[in-house]
């Protein structure tokens, strides 16, 4: 990732620099939502995962990092937790990944309060794909009091500075789907993945607009603020598990491809 966003995540977050590890999150209300809470019973990592941090409810969030050298790819399962259904091709696609010619960071779901309650936002009713240090960034009801307010971004943005992607892919779904979306000099990128998913589905295609603001976004903070390319990958609403797994193994192939072989896909 671009320094100038390790720069804003230093300030936000209160790090010494780039790859430094966490100091317990943004503020006092999330240091302690991470530090005090305890995985609700029956919530344990999956072989292989470790965890990034805790939800509000304190749920696990959690990660693995797979693949080999090349492109580094950021993929979040989950932001919204009315919006799952990218999360049914999360083990499929670790597996698959763990011979990509790039390095593939996958957090699961970075809402689990939120998929546990079928709601948008996560327990303290904030829209987290709205909770970014983003220029666009207001606070009010639904956004938060301010960016990074929330334990689930704050962890996560944590682990964005570690990793430092190059590319970051976050899962979502909309009855207006199947399509990808892009901010950042992704266009290339958003082009490759929506050919390859439309092997397995001929009705994906890329939307360059999605016709709504989208303030505090994690696509105008990592994308449109700082030049780095960011897909939001839109499922069919309520669409069947294999064909999200089909289509999202199709497009992350593509878009992991190497450089000189993308555009061609």
């Amino acid at each position: 990732m671009k320094s100038g966003v390790c720069l804003v995540l230093v300030a936000f977050l209160g790090l010494t620099g780039c790859g430094a590890a966490p100091k317990g999150g943004v503020n006092h209300a999330s240091k302690d939502a991470l530090s005090t809470r305890h995985a609700p019973a029956g919530d344990t990592l999956s072989s292989g995962w470790t965890e990034v941090g805790r939800s509000v409810q304190g749920r696990v969030i959690e990660a693995v990092t797979v693949g080999g050298g090349g492109r580094r790819v950021l993929v979040i399962g989950g932001i919204h937790g009315n919006e799952d259904e990218g999360q049914a091709a999360i083990d499929a696609l670790v597996d698959a990944m763990r011979t990509a010619p790039a390095r593939v960071r996958i957090i699961r779901d970075m809402n689990p309060d939120g998929t546990a309650a079928r709601t948008r936002g996560n327990a303290h009713a904030v829209d987290l794909n709205r909770n970014w240090p983003a220029t666009s960034f207001r606070p009010g009801s639904g956004r938060g009091p301010r960016p990074l307010s929330e334990p689930e971004t704050a962890a996560v943005a944590a682990d964005i500075q570690r990793f430092s992607p190059e590319v970051v892919v976050v899962f979502h779904s909309t009855g207006r789907g199947p399509f990808v979306n892009f901010d950042g000099p992704a266009a290339d990128l958003a082009s490759a993945f929506a050919r390859a998913a439309a092997r397995t589905d001929d009705r994906w295609l890329v939307v360059s607009d999605m016709a709504y603001a989208t303030p505090g976004s994690l696509g105008s903070f990592v994308g449109v603020d700082h030049g780095v390319s960011i897909l939001t990958i839109e499922f069919d609403r309520a669409e069947r598990a294999e064909r999200v797994i089909e289509a999202a193994l199709a497009g992350m192939r593509a878009i992991v491809a190497p450089r000189d072989q993308e555009v061609r896909r």
